[in-house]
């Protein structure tokens, strides 16, 4: 639930509710208190008093799970419910520790106080985390997607890039064994590369180093091959009634040297593409992964460049899509911790309520 200026009738008047309870009800009990001369107990009429609401106020907290599932009969409003039960329940711990005489007592009214404490400060945390993770999520991920379909969004990327390589570089030289277990994206044995002499002082890896600088320096020995038809993959824009990314026909000239290159360097590259976990040291810090490229750059010809490009900015939206996967763990993980807090408040609370009413 949002808290912003746009949103502020609708919390207006459960907070001014909800304040103006606990300010009277522990006003009340203060007096009391003062006209005692000690802080007065459960036992006392104020004292009474504050326990029953703050218990009522738990049970109303509570039916927000049994209203969301009747949602169907059209009863209160649930934002309404939801602004109540945010105020309501923040009430609801000033009346209950002025209820026990600002005293633990046993270990049993020690463990209720400690879930009170615990439910409420889960709820703070998780209504922090809605209002700032949204709009940051919103600020760092411009390519942000449904979370469930990151997957699906990253597959159809790397399928483009698939075809644009095998366009522009033709199908990679190798067995049919091997191109079966390529395909299928399981080699994750890649040879570590050996780290080159100019500037890879912060980095660790580097796109198949040992073949790319050998292909450079036989580059020259290496025919220009005839124009082939390309894809270059495109920007976002309306074609009829779609919008999308589409791929535009093109023409290019690469060497058996650059495709073979290419190939090696994005062997590399693709399982980050698919899972954004395989070679995560190397493409997910936006550092490395620039050296990366830099070097493939260097070690192929300048015609390669226009698809060195997109494999270059299709790690980017990669890399915010881990960042949207744990921003999300962090904005749902709470719910679960809350919830089991609060069931674990009302099971003591039946039992608190019981006992008081044996002794009383």
């Amino acid at each position: 639930m949002l808290i912003d200026r746009n949103q502020w009738r609708l919390h207006a008047a459960p907070a001014l509710a909800a304040f103006g309870v606990t300010a009277a009800l522990i006003g009340w009990y203060m007096a009391e208190s003062y006209r005692q001369g000690e802080w007065l107990g459960g036992g006392s009429l104020p004292g009474l008093t504050l326990g029953i609401v703050a218990a009522l106020i738990i049970l109303f907290e509570m039916a927000l799970s049994p209203r969301k599932w009747l949602r169907r009969m059209r009863l209160f409003p649930t934002r309404y419910w939801l602004a109540a039960h945010l105020w309501f329940g923040l009430a609801c711990l000033p009346l209950a520790i002025a209820h026990s005489g600002f005293h633990l007592g046993g270990w049993f009214t020690s463990i209720l106080t400690m879930l009170l404490v615990g439910t409420v400060l889960s709820g703070v945390i998780g209504l922090a985390l809605q209002n700032v993770v949204p709009r940051w999520l919103l600020r760092q991920v411009p390519a942000e997607t449904i979370t469930t379909q990151i997957d699906h969004v990253a597959l159809t990327l790397v399928d483009d890039v698939d075809q644009l390589l095998r366009t522009v570089c033709g199908p990679r030289a190798r067995s049919s064994e091997s191109a079966d277990t390529d395909a299928a994206n399981v080699s994750d044995d890649h040879p570590e590369p050996s780290k080159p002499d100019q500037d890879l002082s912060s980095t660790s890896h580097a796109p198949s180093q040992a073949s790319v600088v050998a292909e450079q320096g036989s580059r020259s020995a290496v025919a220009e091959q005839g124009s082939r038809s390309a894809v270059v993959i495109g920007a976002s824009r309306d074609v009829r009634d779609r919008r999308g990314r589409y791929l535009e026909e093109g023409a290019t000239k690469l060497s058996d040297a650059d495709s073979k290159a290419l190939w090696n360097a994005y062997a590399e590259l693709r399982p980050f593409l698919v899972d954004g976990s395989t070679n995560l040291y190397l493409f997910g810090d936006q550092t490395r992964s620039t050296t990366w490229f830099r070097l493939l750059r260097s070690a192929c010809s300048p015609e390669a460049d226009e698809l060195i490009e997109p494999l270059k900015r299709l790690a980017d939206p990669r890399r915010q899509f881990n960042l949207q996967k744990r921003l999300d763990r962090w904005l749902h993980a709470w719910l679960p911790i809350h919830i089991a807090l609060s069931a674990g408040l009302t099971l003591l609370l039946i039992g608190h309520v019981i006992l008081a009413l044996r002794y009383w």
